[in-house]
């Protein structure tokens, strides 16, 4: 382990500035380019091989590849940023209003993996791991939350379904009552 180290602490003090200075003529924040730089010597390191180590190209892809993720992401935030911008202020638009509405109305796990997908783009994978679950599970409440929005945009406003009738005309979404033996769980 220590001649591990010591070999990758020479490639670190040998590229570090160079991938330092590559980052920063691509990314306009200086501490961001700090952080990618160090993000691109992580991955060396859980990567390194002292029998053959990495040299100035590699960490030069790497680099370039987490560059290119940042604006991806940088650009994504953006987009998401805009589209919620546009169905925040008042609209002109009655389906920005209604969605608006239906996503309120949403359980919060279903807007969760809603504003996961559409709003910050990520993969159902992603979404897996930043909620806690299989991919597996993402797609199914993904779907589940894709078609109880799709519903509720279907569905004239104010007119309850299966006589729910709730106070002031708001439904809320609920699962129907399991039958015996059935286990449920709440992830709200």
């Amino acid at each position: 382990m220590d001649e591990r180290r010591a070999a990758f602490e020479a490639l670190f003090a040998e590229h570090h500035t160079a991938v330092l200075r590559y980052i920063e003529r691509r990314v306009d924040d200086r501490e961001h380019a700090r952080e990618l730089t160090m993000d691109c010597f992580e991955i060396a390191w859980r990567r390194f091989d002292p029998a053959q180590p990495y040299g100035r190209p590699w960490l030069l892809q790497t680099a370039r590849n987490l560059v290119g993720d940042a604006y991806r992401k940088r650009d994504r935030e953006r987009e998401g940023l805009r589209d919620l911008a546009s169905a925040a202020r008042p609209a002109d638009d009655l389906a920005h209003v209604e969605l608006r509405h239906a996503l309120s109305l949403l359980r919060i796990a279903d807007r969760e993996v809603l504003e996961l997908h559409y709003w910050d783009g990520l993969s159902a994978e992603e979404i897996a791991e930043v909620v806690g679950c299989r991919t597996a599970a993402a797609w199914k409440r993904l779907s589940r939350a894709r078609a109880e929005l799709r519903s509720m945009l279907q569905e004239p406003a104010g007119s309850p379904t299966d006589g729910d009738d709730v106070p002031n005309g708001t439904r809320r979404p609920s699962a129907s009552t399991p039958g015996k033996g059935v286990m449920t769980y709440a992830i709200d």
